[in-house]
């Protein structure tokens, strides 16, 4: 899986240090290994318990493959708790609800394990960004909570892309390492393609709205584009702002009116910097004098962020605005695919706190 097709998913559960139920051991160690077996990132809290316990399979398959941990795993925790395993982007938070919310805006998805209160209200934050969640029903706690309220609740929030008999499916109960493993591939690989799937087709459907913004790339960035719209995703489903790219141009309508139309009516625009953008035709004569026009007319912001090394000051327009991160250190120059994530990430908290402002 190449860089910039990664997906993020987070896990939680039980979090004891000691008398963990082996359930829940079973479970996080067949997710562990499922996730890195089909080469997902994964996302912890670095808790003990399941958080542990999936990390450690996690890791142990990665290196089985002949893979890197450290381009695979983020833990984002308080400063004062131990990292058992260092590996990885080690983003560290503030105690309290932080540790429970902050780790699901580096996620594309949560699989809950078990769970003692903690891990419930990760499921509500989830809920509320529009994450696909999966419990493992089976392992009682929040998980099953969480598993009766998703059925409970799935005329008004179905998990995009499955059906509740499918979802039902995860009541499985876990007591030996055969039934673990079923569930973990089960959610591999039935559901969670099928979610994700179907979450970035609606989100290509959110293409206006009233803090809508005009993403200029090169086609061969693509894979970057989706990976950012799926990081603005929980901003978008709060309605405070929609992202439109040239693939959301409408069938049967000519499509440089489309593009025309939406240089004049977006109030944000982000450039994707890089050797392939600066080498658009189109972008330098078409879209760069747009945006340069609604910047004079002052009813406009611009962002624009640089992803590969290339002479960016020759655009004089991208020399009068700041880049959101470093300009002199692109992004696909982080060490990893896990600090490439966390760039992303304070990509759009940037633009975020922009658009609230």
């Amino acid at each position: 899986m190449s860089i910039a097709t990664t997906r993020w998913i987070l896990i939680a559960g039980t979090g004891l240090i000691e008398g963990t139920p082996n359930s829940h051991i079973l479970a996080a160690t067949a997710i562990g290994k499922e996730l890195a077996r089909n080469q997902y990132g994964l996302i912890t809290g670095a808790w003990p318990g399941v958080d542990f316990f999936a990390t450690k399979a996690f890791i142990d398959e990665l290196k089985r493959q002949e893979l890197d941990p450290n381009e695979y795993l983020i833990q984002v925790a308080s400063p004062h708790r131990d990292i058992d395993h260092p590996f990885g982007k080690i983003v560290y938070v503030s105690p309290g609800p932080s540790e429970w919310f902050d780790p699901q805006k580096y996620a594309d998805a949560l699989i809950i394990i078990g769970g003692l209160g903690g891990t419930y209200k990760t499921w509500l934050g989830a809920l509320y960004d529009g994450l696909p969640c999966f419990p493992f029903g089976g392992t009682d706690g929040d998980a099953k909570l969480a598993f009766n309220h998703n059925k409970e609740l799935w005329e008004l929030i179905p998990i995009p892309g499955i059906t509740i008999s499918q979802f039902e499916k995860l009541a499985r109960k876990i007591d030996s390492v055969e039934s673990a493993s079923i569930v973990a591939r089960y959610i591999i690989d039935v559901l969670l393609w099928r979610a994700l799937d179907a979450i970035d087709a609606s989100s290509r459907e959110l293409s206006s709205g009233p803090n809508s913004i005009f993403i200029s790339y090169s086609r061969k960035d693509v894979n970057w584009v989706s990976r950012l719209r799926t990081i603005m995703r929980p901003i978008e489903r709060r309605g405070l702002l929609s992202t439109w790219v040239d693939s959301d141009i409408e069938s049967g309508i000519g499509w440089e009116p489309q593009i025309l139309a939406k240089l004049n009516s977006v109030s944000f625009g982000l450039l994707l910097v890089s050797p392939s953008l600066l080498n658009s035709k189109y972008v330098r004569e078409i879209e760069l004098p747009a945006f340069e026009k609604r910047i004079n007319k002052g009813n406009f912001h611009m962002f624009w962020v640089l992803l590969e090394q290339c002479n960016w000051q020759e655009i004089p327009l991208l020399r009068q605005i700041q880049a959101i991160g470093d300009a002199k250190i692109p992004i696909n120059e982080c060490p990893t695919k896990s600090d490439e994530q966390c760039r992303l990430i304070e990509v759009v908290k940037e633009i975020g706190r922009i658009i609230q402002e």
